[in-house]
Order: C-alpha cells, then structure tokens, then sequence
C-alpha cells in the first residue's frame, strides 16, 4: 500500500538504524572498558558473580599486606632475640671466667662492669623492642608493684610532716634521724654510691624506726659488698614499729656475712612492709639471706615481691635460712607476695622462705628454682613449729627443686611438735624436676598435727588455677602479648592466626664471687634456652605466614582467572562487531533516505 500518512519503509529503517547504532555504542564501551558487562543489564547473574568476586579479590589484596605486616613483625622480634642471645652468650663466657678461682677482687669487679652493662642492654632491648607502637615483649617482670601507687605531690607530702628526699645523699642522711619520716620525690641511682646500711653494721648504730616512704620511685643499682658484716641491705636495721612502702629496688648486688636482704637486713618489733620489690643479687657468706628482707622476727610482708638471685656460700654448719622473699621468719604473715628467683643454699633453703616458724602465708607462691643439700622445698625450706602455729592457704611452688635431703614441691622439711600446721588450697608443679613430694618429710610430735595437705598437680592444671583466680598471679610478666592476624576474607577461625610474642625476664647475676659466677652459669643456660623457645615458637609462627601468603596468592589469582573468564571482553569478537554494527549503521542511514522518497510516489499519483 502507497500511503502518505504513513512512511512504513521509513520505520523499518529507523528501527535497523536505532538497533545498529545502539549496538554500536555497546561495542565502543566493550572496547574502552575492556568489559563484556559493564552493567547489571548486560547479564544479571553474571554481573552479580562478578562483583562478589572482586569484593573477595580486595579482600584478598589486603590479607596479603596483612601477612606481610605479621612477617615484619615478626622479623622485629627474631631480630631483637638475636641480639639478646649475643649478649647471653658473652654473659656466659664472662661467668664461666669469673667462676675461675685466679681472679682477685678486682678483677672480677672490673669482669662485673661488664657484665652490668650487657644486662643493661638486654633490659633496654626488652623494653624497647616494638612493632608500629606495639611492645613486643612486655615489660620487664619487676616493672611496677603489685599495689598501684598514686605518689604525692612534694606539696602534698609536706603538708603529711614528711622529709622530702630527693638525692642519693639524703636517702643516706636518713641514718641521722632514724625516728623521722621520709619520702622518696623521685627515682634515685645508686652507680658508684659507697652505700652504707640505714642504722645498722654488725649490730651497731641503732635501728631504723621511722617511716619510709617511696612513693612509687625506684632506687637503682644499690651495691654492697660487705662479705664479714652483719644485716646488710639498703636498710640494715628496721625495727619497732619501722613502717617501709611503696618502694622499688633494681639491680641490686648486696653481699655480706649474715642477715642479708635487698631492702631489709634485719627487722623484728612489729615493722611493717608494704608493696616493695627489689630485683638484683642478694648472697651471704655465713647464714640468713633473702631476696627482700634476711631475718624477719614480728614483722607482717604485704603485696611483695623479690625477683633475685639469693646464694648462701657456707659449705657446711647450721644455717638460718636461705629464701627468694625472706631467709628466716618468725611470728609474721606473708600476704599477696611472691618471689621469682633462683635460690641455693645448704640447709633450709626455700623458693618463697628459707625457714619459718609461726607464720601465715596466704596468696603467695615461688616459681624460682631451688638448689640446696637439706630441707629444701619449692615455697619454703624448713616450717617448724617450736614456737608458734603455721598457716598456708592459696599459694604455690612451680620451680625445680634439687636436694639431698628432706626435699618436698612446696615444703621441704615440716617439724611440728609445739603447735600445728595447717595447709589448705595450695599446690606444687608434679611436672617440674623434684617435684614428687608436696613435703619432703613431716615430723610430728606431743600430740601435735598437720591439716591439710600440698596437692600436686599437672602444669596445665596449676595454669587453669591460676586463671581462674584460684590461685594468685601478681607478676607483669604473666600478661600475653597476644596478636591475631587476619589473613582470610571472612571472620571464621581459618581466617586469623594468633600467638604470643611476650617473653619477660629479668636476669640478675653475680659476678663479683667465684661462687655466684658458677650459680649464674647454671642461670644463663636457663635463660638462654628460654630465648631458644621463642625462637623456635616465633620460627614456626614464620612458617604458618609464609604458607598463608602462598595459598592467599594461589586464591587470588584463580579468583582474578574466572572473573576474567566472565566480564573480560574478547576483543576480536567486540571488534567484529562493532564493525558489522558500523556497516549496518551506514546501510540503515542510506536506505533511510530512498525510505523517505516513498510518499512523493504517492502524490504523483494525485
């Protein structure tokens, strides 16, 4: 039909002409994106595919970067052990010089400089060794009491009555006034300070009765090596109602001859001391060492803690006691305290106390090792009962115990004839070395008796005591460091790798002795077989990344592959195309013109 109303050839070819055109823009955005679909009306399900896929590959993406940051960290911390088992390894050799009797007392104190120094260094490593703010280690096992301390301001203390010290020498000055009372206003170095025991050299000069307060501040390398003196420490006597809190003492080095602590040599009268540490070497050429305080009569031990070498040198003869926290305790209590170093000694040598008569120890455990001839136990060496009752409850031993005689997990010998002993929720490592016995032997007498027994007990098993609260954990240095990486897409357990980079000591040793030298040798391969492990256990962790990084790149890749096989345009077929649509175009766009000649026909018709 000839019509003038309507150009039906004219909208065919409109049509082919739009289809071509549209076509052809389809295949120029092909071509310029390098997609086959660029829109979710290209292919619906196809797009929807594609698009979960290059969310799975960012993710992926950023797994990777997420390993390889562990990987970093993880090299930080290997490398910083590296340098720590470098000065270990010179530390032992100096040790195993200095244990060679051919060395005078100068000598070996100029083979101690050194040895300080290395420590120094592995402390500072220790402590400053981190990953993008994240300290790797943890503090050091001494850092900081058990009780915060909120210290006063010196405006605050003055207005208290108290003497503001602020110097090595007023800390000294203090043996002036022994009823006075004192305040630290800040940390104190004791280097090359020819410190003389507060109130207190063989018996002599009176006591300290006074107060003293250290008001959260550390007093560093105190020295003392007085090997023929009697009650050394930086306070020799601290009686009668002596009151001594709130301070810390670090690497500390005190010989002398009996009565031998860091903080107290000798203190009876009801003193009373309270959240102090000290961390260092404590050693007696006679009898009666401990890591805090050397003979203790009436005077209760509050919140804590001794991490220190103590060493009794006598080879034979009757001791006081040799002890992590205290050497000998009579009528006094133990309370929320612990102790964390190596003991030896002859007779009567404990983690936690050497020997103890009348006391009540609660919420205290020793975890140092313990070496001894007889009565040796892992929290206390001898617990007698000639002159009062005893009590332990809620405390633990975990270190190795080694003796000849009389050797228990948590007490060595138990003597009970005028009072009794009563033990209750307290435990002893069944899995560490000597630990077979929770008292080695127990003698009763005059109708007296032992309630209560010490439970051993698996590691795991004391651990879970321990996190379940128990039992006490006062140290920094039980804190993990724990970093989870996440090096998957997705928030299940398979995504995420977790482990511990913390690893805390805090290594004192004594050089200055023949004998402290052969003690530190024995210390220094515990220590640097410690460092081993973590290497090892970092090592492994190592591994577990580099595995994870391989299948994360295997992933990624396959996933890039088949997104590819679907939203990729094949060139040569979008060319072709675009070609084919180009002709077409042209076809429809000259055909469209004779269409429009069709309804002049009909008026020549007219």
């Amino acid at each position: 039909m000839v019509s003038i109303n309507t150009n039906l050839s004219s909208l065919i070819v409109q049509n082919s002409l739009s289809k071509s055109t549209k076509s052809l823009n389809q295949a120029i955005e092909r071509m310029t994106t390098g997609f086959k679909i660029n829109h979710a009306k290209d292919n619906a399900a196809n797009y929807s595919i594609s698009t979960n896929m290059t969310t799975r590959i960012g993710a992926y993406e950023v797994a990777e970067s997420n390993v390889m940051m562990g990987l970093d960290l993880l090299s930080t911390a290997t490398s910083s052990l590296d340098l720590i088992s470098s000065h270990l390894t010179r530390l032992r050799a100096l040790a195993e010089q200095a244990a060679n009797g051919t060395y005078g007392d100068q000598s070996l104190s100029a083979i101690q400089s050194e040895a300080t120094a290395r420590l120094a260094e592995v402390s500072r490593i220790m402590t400053n060794t981190e990953y993008n703010g994240i300290k790797l280690f943890g503090d050091s096992p001494a850092a900081g009491f058990i009780e915060e301390v909120t210290p006063l301001t010196e405006e605050e203390a003055l207005a208290q009555g108290y003497t503001v010290i602020k110097t090595a020498d007023e800390l000294q000055a203090m043996a002036d006034d022994p009823s006075g009372k004192y305040i630290l206003m800040n940390d104190i170095d004791l280097s090359g300070y020819a410190w003389e025991p507060i109130n207190g050299n063989d018996y002599t000069g009176g006591y300290f009765t006074g107060e003293f307060n250290g008001n959260g501040y550390v007093i560093k390398n105190l020295t003392i090596n007085n090997p023929t003196s009697y009650a050394q420490g930086l306070f020799g006597y601290a009686c009668y109602g002596a009151v001594i809190k709130n301070v810390g003492l670090e690497n500390v080095n005190v010989t002398g001859k009996s009565d031998v602590g860091a903080l107290i040599g000798y203190t009876e009268g009801a003193a009373s001391i309270t959240n102090c540490y000290a961390t260092g070497n404590v050693s007696a050429s006679e009898s009666t060492a401990g890591g805090l305080v050397g003979w203790n009569l009436y005077s209760d031990i509050v919140n804590c803690f001794a991490d220190v070498t103590v060493i009794t040198t006598r080879d034979s003869g009757s001791v006081f006691g040799t002890g992590g926290l205290i050497g000998f305790g009579e009528f006094m209590s133990i309370t929320n305290s612990y102790a964390a170093g190596n003991v030896t000694g002859n007779e009567r040598v404990g983690g936690l106390g050497g020997t103890l008569d009348g006391v009540s120890i609660s919420h205290s455990y020793a975890t140092g090792n313990v070496n001894g001839s007889n009565c040796v136990g892992g929290l206390i060496g001898y617990l007698a009962t000639n002159t009062g009752t005893n009590s332990i409850s809620s405390s633990y031993a975990t270190g190795n115990v080694t003796g000849t005689n009389n050797v228990g997990g948590l007490i060595g010998l138990a003597w009970v004839y005028y009072g009794n002993i009563t033990i209750a929720d307290s435990y002893y490592d069944a899995q560490v070395v000597g630990q077979t016995l929770g008292i080695g032997t127990s003698s009763t007498g005059n109708g007296r008796t032992i309630t209560g027994d010490a439970v051993g007990v698996t590691t795991s098993e004391l651990n879970q005591l321990i996190s379940d609260g128990t039992l006490p954990s006062f140290a920094s240095n039980n804190d993990d460091i724990s970093v989870t990486l996440q090096i998957g897409i997705d928030s299940s357990e398979h995504s995420s790798i977790s482990f511990d980079t913390s690893f805390a000591m805090n290594l004192s040793i004594n050089l200055s002795t023949s004998a402290g030298a052969r003690a530190a040798l024995t210390t220094l391969d515990e220590v640097l077989a410690q460092v081993n492990a973590k290497q090892t256990e970092l090592g492994a962790v190592t591994n577990r990344l580099e595995s994870a990084l391989d299948e994360i790149s295997i992933q990624y890749d396959n996933l890039v592959s088949s997104r590819s096989t679907l939203r990729d345009a094949d060139i040569a077929e979008v060319s072709s195309e675009y070609i084919r649509q180009q002709i077409l175009q042209q076809a429809s766009a000259t055909l469209l013109s004779t269409a429009n000649q069709t309804p002049s026909i009909a008026l020549q018709l007219l």
